[in-house]
């Protein structure tokens, strides 16, 4: 669906997702642009909390993820769908003016900012009315403003604790690097919840081409990982070597048709099953560029099986050890290196597939993510996730609200 015009107001939620636009309180979710790694974060967050019975709404920056979100929300989940102006400062004011008409209607109860432009937009409208009594969350997502300058991040990180003044707040993030940054910007206590893998990558069987076969995916700054993968292809595509490569998954008119010069096989793969299934063929995954944010390919990629080599960047080494889980190099000709190391060796293909595997689902598995993430959004409030708890002792905040036939009132 094409991004609202300027001047727009908020759109109303529609169809499953219409319910319950009035009455209990409600966990906001305050998104602004949507990136596969939000995506891969945010959809579990949101089906986690309405298994455990939350009432939730989620208002977003639409674009181009409107159909995907409103396909896989859990039916219930009140969506709201705001202007996606191009200045930061006019999306934070649509963001703003989505949350105040949102207020009006239902009591808010928790706010989970994803990302730092929504965080600028809640302290407004906290500013506003000081006297609400809201927790609040907030998930950079690899925001850019914690890569800029230090006296740049000093002044948001400055705001956001003086904007959100004495209500309860606490970070989420889902990098390890982010988790002591974050503490430092903001102020806030920062917990870690990695993003899930879904369950269908842990139980796909694995089963080798008979020709050697390389797969890559970026979601991310996929024009640069296009062009380093293009390369990888042509310095290794020979007679002689006999190698395959495909890139499993989405790619502009131009970068696919680089991937074809390059003789690159080029699979859209654009679900979950779908790339499992690309994945399961082939001998090797590559991860060739930076990724920002949380690597949601390269860990789909260990989850099912594949022994991986990656660049060595701070995304990638939060996840891999190096040497045992998968492959980490410097620069190009190391992963030309790694590539034909693996290649050559059936056995190290194996033990470095299964050994990623192992390690991905002890950390990254569905179930995992769910007590984490209960664990950290009830951290303040253990009675919310207290079995025993009779409504009388639950919190105000974290309360369940019962459900019929699974789905929100």
């Amino acid at each position: 669906m094409a991004p609202a015009e300027d001047g727009e107001g908020p759109r109303p939620p529609a169809g499953d997702h219409a319910a319950a636009t009035f009455g209990a309180a409600a966990i906001v979710h305050l998104v602004g642009h949507i990136t596969p790694p939000v995506m891969g974060f945010l959809l579990p967050t949101l089906r986690a909390m309405h298994a455990a019975g939350y009432r939730q709404a989620l208002l977003y920056a639409s674009g181009d993820w409107h159909a995907e979100i409103a396909l896989q929300v859990p039916p219930g989940v009140v969506l709201v769908q705001v202007p996606d102006h191009r200045s930061p400062l006019r999306r934070s004011a649509a963001l703003r003016a989505a949350l105040e008409e949102f207020a009006r209607h239902r009591p808010v109860s928790m706010l989970h900012l994803h990302g730092l432009l929504p965080g600028l937009a809640a302290v407004r409208w906290l500013r506003d009315d000081p006297r609400r009594a809201v927790d609040v969350y907030l998930s950079p997502h690899s925001s850019r403003a914690l890569g800029r300058p230090m006296l740049v991040r000093a002044i948001v990180g400055q705001l956001l604790r003086v904007g959100l003044g004495t209500n309860a707040r606490h970070a989420i993030v889902n990098l390890v690097s982010e988790a002591s940054l974050m503490s430092r910007f903001s102020g806030m206590p920062a917990r870690l919840v990695e993003n899930p893998v879904p369950q269908v990558f842990f139980d796909v069987v694995r089963n080798e081409t008979p020709r050697p076969l390389v797969v890559s995916c970026n979601l991310e700054g996929q024009r640069a990982a296009v062009d380093r993968y293009a390369r990888i292809a042509v310095l290794l595509n020979s007679d002689q070597l006999g190698i395959s490569f495909n890139w499993v998954g989405a790619a502009d008119s131009e970068a696919a048709a680089e991937l074809r010069a390059a003789g690159v096989g080029q699979f859209e793969a654009s679900t979950d099953e779908s790339r499992a299934r690309r994945l399961a063929t082939a001998w090797i995954y590559v991860a060739p560029t930076e990724e920002r944010g949380f690597p949601v390919r390269l860990a789909e990629a260990m989850a099912a099986g594949l022994p991986c080599v990656a660049l060595d960047t701070p995304s990638h080494r939060s996840l891999v050890v190096d040497g045992q889980t998968a492959f980490l190099c410097a620069d190009l000709r190391g992963l030309l290196e790694c590539i034909a190391a693996l290649i050559d060796d059936a056995a190290l293909r194996r033990r470095i597939g299964a050994a990623a595997r192992s390690a991905v689902v002890a950390r990254l598995s569905e179930s995992v993510f769910r007590e984490r993430l209960m664990q950290a959004m009830c951290a303040t409030h253990p009675q919310a996730s207290d079995a025993t708890a009779t409504p009388a002792e639950a919190s105000p905040v974290l309360a369940p609200i019962p459900t019929t036939e699974g789905h929100v009132a």
